[in-house]
């Protein structure tokens, strides 16, 4: 007899957290409260790409600000030179991020060691110092912004952050279905295998390099998807704002501290670093370089006490990771 699925507590808190979710902007008419959200939806969003190289590839990047630098400005410019709509330049971003991946990682993924990590760093500010003195067309240091021309769907302009909040909701539910389509697909079991014992893996036919490159490119192309939206609902840009090896760092600390190589992870650790950096932005204001402060304190704790992430905390965590592993071992034979 087949057993009969039941329904998780895992399941239900993530169901009730959706629907609470969905109906925050009828139970409040706080902007703050709106745009804090959405930035915790796009966080949650590149999270959850970077966790596919850096969590179930253990490929630790410090670039992915680059893509999501690349998906902004490709589609700003192109709606503001030429008035393309950014659901359609959105492709133009995702294209250079993958060949911008693609060419970090056949110099990288041959090799072993720190060699990738280094080199994302390296290949970031190369990409950032182009954007930065390219000011014919991104507008260099002095950043670029998108004039208002009334609310469009179709050009992602909009009176206030509402619409944005269910936009990248919906963002946020595309990109964990994705990702939970990949983690049980043969290239995430492959990754799975590679991750566990590489040269287990390579002896048993996996192709190491080709695996690692085909996440990078994935995962590198969902940052630049969310970049369009996210330059959009910005407006303006600049290098230091979605170009910086610290906007790179606030991406992966979000996933590290929730917990890297799970699927919700990486969307629990964005939610919890930036409401905690709003609020104690809002309580001491006077105090100047707080955010990073907590961002080294909280990584610090994490990985001391809690190496699982805060999503080891939940009951499922244990036996999730026992499956994974258990899958990751039948991929590679």
């Amino acid at each position: 007899m087949k057993k009969k699925n039941k329904v998780t507590p895992g399941a239900v808190v993530i169901a009730v957290s959706a629907l609470l979710l969905l109906v925050i902007p009828f139970l409040t008419d706080n902007n703050y409260i709106i745009t804090t959200l959405v930035y915790c939806f796009v966080f949650a969003s590149l999270g959850v790409a970077w966790n596919m190289i850096g969590g179930y590839g253990a490929q630790i990047s410090w670039c992915h600000a680059v893509f999501v630098a690349l998906g902004a400005y490709s589609s700003m410019i192109l709606y503001k030179k030429l008035g393309v709509t950014p659901f359609l330049s959105i492709f133009v971003g995702m294209a250079l991020a993958v060949v911008l991946a693609t060419i970090i990682g056949y110099g990288t993924f041959r090799l072993r060691g720190p060699f990738f990590s280094l080199s994302t760093i390296a290949f970031a500010e190369i990409v950032r110092i182009v954007i930065q003195f390219w000011g014919s067309l991104t507008g260099g240091a002095s950043g670029y912004s998108v004039p208002f021309k009334g609310e469009s769907f179709l050009n992602l302009m909009f009176k206030n952050d509402t619409p944005f909040y269910y936009i990248m909701f919906f963002v946020l539910a595309v990109v964990i279905a994705f990702t939970a389509w990949f983690e049980k697909s043969k290239i995430g079991h492959y990754l799975g295998a590679i991750k566990g014992d590489e040269d287990a893996a390579i002896s048993l036919g996996i192709n190491s390099f080709q695996v690692k490159l085909r996440t990078f490119q994935i995962s590198a192309a969902i940052a630049a998807a969310v970049g369009t939206f996210y330059g959009f609902f910005l407006t303006f840009i600049d290098p230091p704002s979605v170009c910086s090896l610290d906007f790179s760092v606030k991406i992966g600390i979000g996933a590290i501290i929730g917990g890297i190589g799970t699927l919700w992870g990486p969307v629990l650790g964005a939610f919890v670093v930036n409401i905690l950096t709003q609020l104690l932005n809002s309580w001491f204001s006077d105090i100047g370089g707080l955010s990073q402060c907590l961002y080294g304190l909280a990584l610090v704790i994490v990985v001391a006490f809690r190496p699982g992430g805060l999503i080891s905390f939940f009951p499922g965590y244990h036996k999730d990771k026992k499956k994974r592993t258990r899958t990751a071992k039948e991929g590679g034979e």
